[in-house]
């Protein structure tokens, strides 16, 4: 005989209707307006939504979309092995609580498929944060190896007794690698920029403003190219 176990709230346990949901505070409602950045961010990093882009999608849909199948059927045979190995089956008649995320952030995610880097917008959002190292070296060498850091270096002789002593050096960062750096910055913002253009042209309910962060932030700096 196979054992029922019934999922749902706890025995003696009460659940009102605001606990069945976790409170998603969303960063437009304040002012009816939200910064683009600030948007993908609640969407990857506080929603999560990156998680949710094969629910309710047939392996078939997936595979097409470029997307890796998860999860698994609940009445296939993996739950039939769980069955013989717990000797029970799991009731999912009780209430229970789901995981939710906001169609906003869904239109994000959506959009950003289509929109040239916008992997690297995404990747940033889920950090909260957005592409470092474009700013220009205080020093572009630096010693070796170091006695005091930044002080003194070790120095070594181009031969014996009182031969002459050099410092050998390494670049903190090429040129090349600080311009790879700044046009990934590029990249991040006119990604967002587009989304951003693209999300005006939906109905959201509130206004997408373009990017507040600085679109070439070392100009600003007067550092110039690299």
């Amino acid at each position: 005989m196979v054992k029922i176990i019934r999922s749902g709230r706890m025995p003696e346990h009460r659940v009102t209707r605001e606990q069945d949901f976790a409170p998603l505070a969303r960063p437009w409602e304040r002012t009816g307006s939200v910064d683009v950045e600030e948007l993908a961010t609640w969407a990857y990093r506080d929603q999560k939504v990156d998680r949710f882009a094969t629910m309710g999608l047939h392996a078939i849909e997936i595979a097409a979309s470029g997307m890796e199948a998860g999860g698994r059927s609940s009445d296939g045979c993996a739950a039939i092995a769980d069955i013989n190995h717990m000797g029970c089956r799991i009731d999912y008649s009780g209430r229970m609580v789901k995981d939710s995320v906001h169609r906003a952030a869904e239109i994000v995610a959506a959009l950003l498929a289509d929109i040239d880097h916008g992997r690297m917008v995404a990747f940033h959002a889920r950090l909260g944060g957005r592409p470092e190292g474009w700013q220009q070296p205080a020093h572009w060498y630096r010693a070796t190896v170091w006695v005091k850091p930044w002080q003194d270096a070790q120095v070594e002789r181009t031969g014996r007794g009182t031969s002459p002593t050099f410092c050998s050096v390494i670049p903190t960062v090429t040129r090349e690698e600080l311009a790879r750096r700044r046009l990934d910055y590029l990249n991040w913002w006119s990604a967002l920029d587009a989304l951003a253009w693209k999300l005006s042209l939906r109905s959201m309910g509130f206004t997408v403003r373009r990017p507040s962060a600085p679109q070439a932030p070392w100009e600003a700096a007067g550092e110039g190219d690299a």
